[in-house]
């Protein structure tokens, strides 16, 4: 059996490499992408290349590096003791972007027959930005700023919406991002800097700012100017993980307001339940995020600006790179690939 899978083989290069994958065994699963999601942010410094060193991106991106953590695809084969699932199953899966991979039956998620494959396709995405909101508690009543509209951006706007925000402010340079934005409940669209706004949002909540704020730009200055349009005793969400941490500012509201930062990873996620009573586990918001699209309280199939094939995925990534480029989603199609 054999992969092909998508490698950074250097800054600013990419490209296909096929590898042979290990013989099945025990509950494994043989699955075949149909597409796979770009995390637009991180993959965007992991091919140029481009953050702090030292720092744990220049621990973590080692060339040849292998991109990707959000795909879809079909069950082709099962291994003698898999019993949840068989051949032509859709699953959810957190693996590169590559043509095939062996996982365990364990590690994979159903997806609904009602939710499309590039919808789908969000679910890892989707998982973060769930979580961010989980750690604020509910949003009754609050309102919301989001800095930052890229793709986890603008789940991080839809899921506070969910959770009850009574207005939401959605700060970002591009305006195909503030369309979409104002598409999926955005109250007030910004476009530019977060520090210009101040006055502006200060003013629409009584002069009081907004209770909780999310930066999910990866801006290392980005969390000062959220401070400074925050409330006293208010809540800074860290999502966009910069690559330049050193650079990172929190500013002096954050003292002289007493305001409360939270981070927010990938890894923070609960991979499996301890004690009766935790939830949010990563098969939960997978879950719930499925629920949310069926019942069409969330939307994300008319946030995919662009598709590539698989064997076009240097020039997905020469895009994502450019400055000033207006892609929110962007998913590389396996199901034509020539194999």
């Amino acid at each position: 059996m054999h992969s092909t899978r998508v490698l950074f083989t250097e800054p600013g290069r990419a490209e296909l490499r096929r590898e042979v994958l290990p013989e099945l065994s025990g509950d494994d699963l043989l699955v075949r992408t149909r597409v796979s999601l770009v995390s637009t942010g991180t993959e965007r410094n992991c091919f140029l290349g481009q953050f702090e060193r030292p720092s744990h991106w220049a621990s973590w991106v080692r060339y040849p590096f292998a991109p990707g953590y959000s795909a879809v695809g079909e069950v082709v084969a099962t291994g003698p003791t898999a019993a949840r699932h068989r051949p032509g199953d859709r699953v959810v899966l957190r693996r590169s972007h590559q043509s095939h991979a062996v996982v365990s039956e364990g590690s994979v998620y159903p997806v609904p027959d009602e939710i499309s494959d590039e919808a789908a396709a969000w679910f890892a995405l989707s998982a973060i930005a769930q979580h961010a909101v989980r750690r604020t508690g509910a949003l009754f009543g609050q309102p919301v700023a989001v800095a930052g509209l890229g793709p986890l951006g603008q789940l991080v706007l839809q899921y506070a919406a969910v959770a009850g925000a009574s207005e939401l402010f959605a700060v970002a340079r591009g305006e195909a991002r503030l369309s979409a934005a104002a598409q999926h409940g955005a109250t007030t669209v910004l476009a530019g800097g977060i520090a210009t706004h101040i006055p502006t949002i200060t003013n629409l909540t009584g002069d009081e700012g907004v209770g909780v704020a999310y930066d999910v730009t990866g801006a290392p200055d980005a969390l000062a100017g959220l401070a400074g349009l925050t409330r006293e005793t208010g809540t800074l969400v860290l999502v966009g993980d910069t690559a330049w941490p050193g650079q990172q500012l929190f500013g002096g509201a954050v003292l002289r307001r007493a305001q409360t930062v939270i981070g927010v990873h990938d890894s923070d996620i609960p991979r499996a339940p301890v004690g009766r009573h935790l939830r949010g586990t990563f098969a939960e918001n997978v879950k719930l995020f499925f629920h949310l699209l069926s019942h069409e309280r969330m939307r994300v199939e008319d946030l995919v600006t662009h598709t590539f094939a698989a064997d076009e995925a240097e020039a997905a990534y020469k895009l994502i790179a450019a400055p000033d480029n207006d892609a929110i989603g962007v998913l590389l199609d396996w199901r034509k690939l020539d194999l």
